[in-house]
């Protein structure tokens, strides 16, 4: 298969995600695939989901979009509920909001499937490596892997904002000296980090490029100052400013 870059979570962070879109195409890769919430935490949805139109070959529904298209359906924290709404008006307003969330929740192309969360639930769903009283998931997605990946072999997640591939033998992490992981014949689900909201302790955007064989991890720095007053300086809550500091 041609390389495809593979990006979720941008978050209507327009410094990270043109910078990611800038690096993509100095790569020389033309397809690229949004496993979702482009929208949502960040002061830039409308430019963000116009970028996404112009350059995403696949577009994928997120908890974001969800939210936003169907209004109290979903349960978030006060400063993600802030967001969404405020979200929604700013798509409204622009009408943009059947273009931004009227989007599907999965895709399988020949071995590969794509969705936001997992495959018990490809917009909601997490895949972690703990589970929310901190032990290990591990036995879960192992069991996940050997009994529910038949129809293909690698399932692309966003969602939880943390880079790493978790295999029926562990889970693997990528870093500045270790960023590729041969995966060909083998069942194993890659998180792709988040583009704009990074939860792993480093503030850089993230995205994986894949070529049918190998996952490659790429951190990109952008100017988060300048998301992070944006944010600051709106109705959106502090918080979600300050958070791009620490990237977490």
């Amino acid at each position: 298969m041609n390389k495809i870059a593979v990006i979720s979570d941008v978050h209507s962070n327009l410094e990270a995600f043109s910078a990611v879109l800038m690096t993509i195409k100095k790569l020389g890769i033309e397809t690229i695939y949004s496993l979702g919430d482009t929208i949502g935490y960040g002061p830039n949805p409308v430019e963000c989901v116009k970028l996404a139109v112009d350059n995403c070959s696949v577009r994928l529904m997120g908890n974001h979009e969800y939210s936003v298209r169907n209004p109290g359906e979903m349960a978030f924290n006060e400063y993600a509920e802030a967001a969404v709404n405020w979200t929604r008006e700013q798509l409204e307003h622009a009408d943009m909001l059947d273009e931004a969330t009227d989007l599907g929740a999965a895709l399988k192309r020949e071995n590969t499937l794509f969705v936001h969360g997992s495959i018990k639930d490809p917009v909601s769903d997490y895949v972690k490596e703990t589970d929310s009283d901190g032990y290990s998931n591990f036995d879960d997605i192992a069991n996940t892997l050997e009994k529910d990946f038949t129809a293909f072999e690698l399932c692309f997640v966003g969602h939880n904002h943390q880079p790493f591939l978790a295999t029926g033998e562990g889970f693997l992490h990528p870093h500045d000296d270790v960023d590729e992981f041969y995966v060909k014949d083998q069942k194993l689900y890659v998180s792709v980090g988040s583009v704009g909201q990074p939860r792993d302790m480093d503030t850089r955007a993230c995205f994986v490029t894949y070529d049918g064989e190998v996952v490659k991890y790429h951190r990109v720095p952008y100017p988060l100052d300048i998301t992070a007053e944006k944010i600051i300086n709106s109705p959106l809550p502090d918080i979600l400013g300050k958070r791009l500091y620490i990237g977490r």
